[in-house]
């Protein structure tokens, strides 16, 4: 269905619009500082949905945001869905979710509509957008249909190996004559259409990340696909056509995208479209600079808000594979983040993802969550691990605050608090370093003195005023012959927790109150 359309629909008034359109692309409103001719930055975010959103993806769909809210552009979400056996609607919605957790929004796309659209590539296909485009070049001369044959490529691959050559391209077909391209056509001979490459062509792009980049079109390997034997627009050729309708002005995506441009520049030059500014940046490794991928544990969005971690810790992290704002600042609000950011910043070399540093970052924004906050989501924890029945109440208002300053991720609150509740008290007595607190009859004075301190109604507030606790140590002390220093807190602590650590003691009796 999608061929038949791309050969034989006439343009209808979604496409003649969509193509108006490109009247515009000289038209939109300016800036100051703005790079490409002056103008509004927009950017695009253009996912393919054939699974959830990885971590590599919401990364440069953050980039991309952070630099449109910084200059006070527009950011434009495309899918682009033209591996028909593999993408799904259930994909698309998967992706669209992630990039909502993480707060990244977008201007106009497939959801919400927008004035340049469709945008998904299917139906950008079905409305004729991208034949025009091919029209034009083919009219002009610079792009073919070619009938080689995949045995006849493989036959052209081996001839170049077997003289130590690089395998270019060469086409019969870029020089055949109307008849014997028509003869083939009324065969039925399949066929694909080529970009005609033109020789010896100098390339030269200032990357906003990896500064001037140069290439010589020899070097691209021949003539290109453009368009697949199915109707469906080959990768460089759809976003080329798709980039300058939306009007999008800079381009920014990971450094393996990096040889796709000077294919890329040609198709704009040939159509006369202007060029947008590109930064292409690092990648995201693993710890052992290999591939970031499933064996190195997870790498979608979804999997870490489903391990608890937070919208604001997964944000911070992703900006900070790849770039910094010059200081050691490393805990940023996403306020902070958009008055900050610049592609200048960008480095060049690949990211580590560390997944104990984003654990670490995670864990100060559980801290800065609001009371209320912190009480719902990691409340909603502590039911989900069966520890609480219900995610209200004084005692998990008290386990919040204590939780709060001891997590990296919301889904270590129900072992942590169940670990703080477990009272080893058979541990304790076995253990040697204790020995002198418990024969000495340290453990036992302390623990008649807090419960008559509790009886006297001495402890209420104990963990909202620091004075209540203090006034408790100062009566255990007198209570004991004045023990001080580790011969109060030590006994004192053991009572509480049956260990020589753990959380605070004034806020972890407050919760034990209310337990």
């Amino acid at each position: 269905a999608l061929c038949q359309g791309w050969r034989s629909r006439p343009v209808g008034p979604l496409a003649a619009a969509a193509m108006r359109s490109y009247a515009d692309v000289l038209e939109a409103p300016q800036v100051d500082g703005a790079a490409h001719g002056e103008r509004r930055p927009r950017v695009r975010f253009a996912p393919s949905p054939t699974g959830v959103l990885h971590v590599g993806g919401a990364r440069t769909a953050l980039f991309n945001w952070l630099f449109a809210k910084s200059k006070g552009g527009e950011m434009i979400l495309r899918v682009e869905d033209t591996d028909v056996a593999r993408s799904t609607p259930e994909s698309e919605a998967a992706i669209l979710e992630g990039l909502k957790w993480c707060g990244i929004t977008w201007d106009e796309g497939p959801d919400i509509g927008g004035p340049r659209g469709p945008y998904r590539q299917t139906e950008r296909i079905e409305a004729g957008i991208y034949k025009e485009q091919l029209d034009r070049l083919i009219g002009a001369g610079k792009a073919y249909r070619c009938f080689l044959t995949p045995a006849e490529l493989d036959e052209m691959r081996a001839e170049a190996e077997r003289n130590d050559q690089a395998f270019v391209v060469d086409s019969p077909w870029a020089r055949a004559s109307e008849e014997e391209v028509q003869e083939m056509l009324d065969a039925g001979a399949p066929f694909v259409y080529r970009f005609r490459v033109p020789q010896d062509r100098e390339m030269v792009v200032e990357d906003l990340v990896l500064g001037e980049v140069e290439w010589n079109s020899d070097d691209l390997g021949g003539d290109f696909v453009i368009v697949r034997s199915t109707g469906v627009p080959m990768y460089n050729f759809g976003v080329v056509v798709d980039d300058a309708q939306m009007g999008i002005t800079h381009v920014f995506r990971a450094q393996e995208h990096l040889m796709n441009t000077p294919r890329q520049i040609l198709i704009y030059e040939a159509l006369d479209l202007p060029v947008p500014t590109f930064g292409h940046m690092p990648l995201i490794l693993a710890p052992d600079r290999s591939k970031l991928s499933k064996r190195h544990g997870a790498v979608a969005v979804s999997d870490y808000e489903r391990q608890g971690y937070l919208a604001s810790g997964m944000v911070n992290y992703l900006a900070q594979l790849g770039w910094n704002d010059g200081t050691n600042k490393e805990i940023y609000s996403i306020e902070e983040l958009v008055e900050s950011f610049t592609m200048q910043r960008m480095s060049k070399v690949a990211a580590i993802f560390d997944k104990d540093k984003f654990k670490w970052v995670n864990g100060h924004h559980v801290r800065l969550l609001s009371d209320d906050g912190a009480v719902s989501m990691i409340g909603a924890e502590l039911v989900g691990a069966g520890v609480v029945k219900e995610a209200k109440g004084e005692f998990v208002r008290k386990a919040t605050r204590l939780l709060k300053e001891r997590i990296g991720v919301l889904s270590e609150a129900g072992k942590e608090l169940q670990d703080m509740m477990a009272y080893d008290l058979d541990g304790m007595l076995a253990d040697d370093k204790f020995k002198e607190w418990v024969e000495g009859g340290a453990i036992k004075e302390t623990a008649k003195l807090i419960l008559d301190a509790q009886a006297d109604g001495d402890l209420d507030a104990i963990g909202e005023d620091p004075a209540v606790f203090k006034k408790l140590a100062k009566r255990i002390s007198a209570g004991r012959g004045g023990a001080r220093k580790k011969a109060l807190l030590a006994p004192l602590r053991l009572c509480l927790t049956a260990t020589d650590h753990g959380p605070d003691m004034a806020v972890f009796f407050d919760m034990l109150r209310h337990a």
